[in-house]
């Protein structure tokens, strides 16, 4: 049977286990479409034909936004309009050793003990259940509901770029739903904002030593560090999970204490808004033998002391001969020592915990990717997030300090240039907020207990929306998702039952005649 085919068939078969719920097949359909930020042509044009089949009015901004506007159940014509929101992009993330390509091929989907999740790569649950809700909430006849405005997002997750975009007087509703959350059982009424930190320095380049006497060869080792958990640079920051580009840079820097190398490269991470999972390094080094089994030491004392945290890491080396490396470009010493100081001590991780929300992140920053190719610039790319626009921008600003003080050719000021960009702004419900009220309400009466209030380490489109729209309560919620933005991501299958009762039932909290 061809690939494509196979995963088709695995799919109908998952789509059999995950049982009756109408929003299911939507989110299927989504796993078999490629969406990652900025290539969502295809779920749009699917959400736009969803939308023409059920007799919605369908629109499209000059961004990419699409807004279905959805009339009424017969008979509940009277209830006020509401708007749901969700965004359709997912962050593409594989383990190394996969094949997936993110822009033609299906997800292969899996279910382990009542989780669904992908193999080998991200899932999309972030946000495509969101999606998928909203679009069942409009497909399945047996769902009653007034008027709806399904507002569905682009590119949130490289920048929000399509939040940054919305235009004011598109949505009427003065309520909406934010279903983007990650925890069911909890309404979110506030988030962190954000600020991306990108740099560039133009390093000196220099070609590797020749040996010399009483020295072996100079010999180019690779170096992975592959198997963390990595994570969602907000919501899981506080897990204290290893960066892989800090870590590596760390055992380098360490190990240049007893051994001379030079760099000749340096990668880890792809996206800023995902803990790293994996670095790679190579090296020019005058005694290889040594330091790699060094390297290999430092593999064991790894996974004996992070064999619970981080049980699936490895340290790899790997000799090569130089003249299969396109360029033999290394890094000066000076250069080399610096760079690894640069990263082994970069601010990451949390900043700053709530003086006032007990176990709640306020600040913190994800050094996210880090690149540097021999005879290249070396760019380095944080998100910096903060329920505190003012304390963002401060961490952000103290960063740049930082890595203009690690500055590589530092006898020249044009060596760096640091871009601060994207800010987008927290968001907090103000405690009086109807629609919180009427959401604690309900759960209290679906589920017999207490639904808790949270504001979350992440950024939600919610600080934007309210910009646009001040007059418009916004909460947010969502089911349970556990390891979003790594190919550890999975759904609770269980939770997405109660998300969907729970939201099916608040969409005519305001009913006022009965059908």
């Amino acid at each position: 049977m061809p690939q494509q085919s196979h995963k088709q068939q695995n799919n109908q078969n998952i789509l059999q286990q995950l049982g009756s719920l109408s929003l299911w097949p939507h989110f299927i359909k989504f796993c078999t479409i490629p969406r990652p930020s900025k290539h969502e042509a295809a779920i749009i044009n699917y959400i736009r034909q969803q939308g023409e089949q059920h007799d919605a009015i369908v629109e499209q901004d000059t961004i990419g936004n699409l807004l279905l506007r959805v009339p009424a159940s017969q008979g509940y014509e009277k209830i006020p309009t509401i708007a749901l929101q969700s965004h359709v992009d997912m962050v593409a993330q594989a383990n190394s050793q996969s094949a997936h390509n993110f822009y033609k091929d299906p997800l292969t989907l899996q279910i382990k003990n009542g989780w669904l999740s992908a193999i080998e790569t991200t899932l999309g649950a972030d946000n495509g259940i969101g999606c998928a809700a909203m679009l069942a909430l409009m497909t399945d006849n047996n769902v009653k509901h007034g008027s709806l405005e399904l507002l569905f997002t682009v590119d949130e997750e490289a920048g929000m770029g399509g939040a940054f975009g919305l235009q004011k007087d598109w949505l009427t509703a003065k309520k909406l739903l934010n279903l983007d959350t990650e925890e069911e059982g909890e309404i979110y009424i506030g988030c962190a904002g954000g600020v991306d930190i990108d740099s560039i320095q133009s390093p000196i380049w220099q070609s590797p030593p020749d040996a010399k006497e009483d020295k072996e060869k100079p010999a180019a080792i690779t170096i992975s560090l592959t198997g963390l958990l990595g994570g969602h640079s907000g919501v899981d920051i506080h897990l204290k999970r290893l960066n892989a580009n800090i870590l590596l840079a760390q055992e380098l820097l360490n190990a240049a204490q007893y051994h001379h190398f030079q760099l000749h490269s340096f990668n880890g991470g792809t996206l800023r808004n995902a803990i790293p999972r994996e670095a790679f390094a190579t090296i020019f080094s005058y005694d290889s033998r040594a330091l790699i089994a060094y390297l290999e030491t430092r593999c064991s004392e790894l996974k004996a002391r992070y064999y619970h945290s981080e049980p699936d890491l490895q340290l790899k080396t790997k000799l090569l001969a130089s003249e299969k490396i396109e360029s033999n470009h290394v890094l000066s010493s000076i250069d080399t020592q610096t760079l690894l100081s640069l990263l082994a001590s970069h601010p990451n991780g949390v900043i700053h915990y709530s003086d006032t929300l007990e176990g709640v992140v306020e600040s913190s920053n994800n050094l996210g990717i880090v690149t540097l190719n021999s005879g290249g610039t070396l760019s380095l790319a944080s998100l910096c997030r903060s329920a505190s626009n003012n304390e963002r921008d401060t961490h952000a600003n103290r960063i740049a300090s930082y890595q203009k003080q690690h500055r590589l050719n530092s006898q020249s000021e044009k060596a760096l240039e640091i871009n601060i960009h994207g800010a987008y702004p927290g968001w907090q419900l103000a405690n009086d907020n109807a629609l919180m009220k009427q959401g604690l309400q309900l759960y209290q009466r679906l589920f017999n207990k207490e639904a808790s209030l949270q504001v979350i380490h992440a950024g939600l489109e919610c600080g934007l929306i309210s910009e646009t729209y001040p007059d418009c309560d916004i909460i947010s919620f969502g089911p349970t998702i556990t390891g979003a933005h790594s190919p550890n991501e999975q759904v609770d299958i269980k939770s997405v039952a109660k998300f969907w009762q729970f939201l099916t039932h608040f969409i005519i909290l305001n009913k006022s005649v009965e059908p």
